[in-house]
């Protein structure tokens, strides 16, 4: 999807040095590596501690574009420590190592890379990812891979109310949904059809500082 604007700023990257890599086994790209051959490559030994001796908590971990509040998409700082504490999150909500964890939502953005992959990280889960949302198919995939909690953020959990109801809707193991932007009526209507499952509803930013959790239900 990004390829194009890759290509457009690519000479720029490369006069400073930057390496750029497609998450793909192979690059159309000149100038632009595949990075698949070289995770398969790699050893499952741990990295040698040199490799992060100079890691704090205050060091840059990435950056995530975010369109904030006003002008043009910026780039956060997410230090280490944010990283720690925004992944942190599906542990206080109760996240578990036996967990399946199931995320449709895109991991350029931190609900999806941060709170989703980086939660089963904390916690040791494990992580279905969805290159795509469907809600034809969201259940399905539920059963097919016995996830046990659910990602959601903004109008996704009323696409799933306003798929076709079906005998099977609470035929599912999914126990918990972690997310943000539900509203009141879609919460009521989602556990009426598919079942009790814990809502956990939090608030934060990626640029923000703060951040808030719907603890009590």
């Amino acid at each position: 999807e990004l390829q194009e604007a890759v290509e457009e700023v690519l000479p720029d990257l490369e006069r400073d040095g930057v390496r750029v890599f497609y998450l793909s086994s192979a690059s159309p790209t000149p100038g632009v590596e595949a990075l698949l051959p070289a995770i398969e490559a790699a050893p499952d030994e741990p990295l040698p501690a040199r490799h992060r001796a100079g890691v704090t908590a205050s060091s840059k971990a990435m950056y995530i574009y975010t369109s904030g509040t006003t002008g043009l998409p910026k780039a956060a700082v997410i230090t280490e420590l944010k990283l720690m504490m925004v992944a942190s999150l599906g542990r206080i909500c109760g996240l578990r190592p036996d967990d399946v964890v199931y995320t449709t939502l895109p991991l350029y953005h931190s609900a999806g890379l941060l709170v989703g992959v980086g939660g089963c990280l904390e916690v040791g889960a494990t992580c279905v990812l969805r290159a795509k949302f469907s809600a034809s198919q969201f259940w399905a995939d539920c059963r097919r891979y016995n996830v046990s909690v659910i990602q959601y953020v903004g109008e996704l959990m009323r696409y799933l109310c306003n798929t076709p109801k079906r005998a099977d809707d609470r035929e599912h193991g999914v126990r918990m949904a972690l997310g943000n932007g539900m509203r009141a009526e879609v919460w009521k209507e989602f556990l009426q059809r598919f079942g009790p499952v814990a809502v956990w509803e939090f608030y934060g930013a990626t640029e923000g500082n703060a951040g808030f959790i719907n603890y009590t239900g």
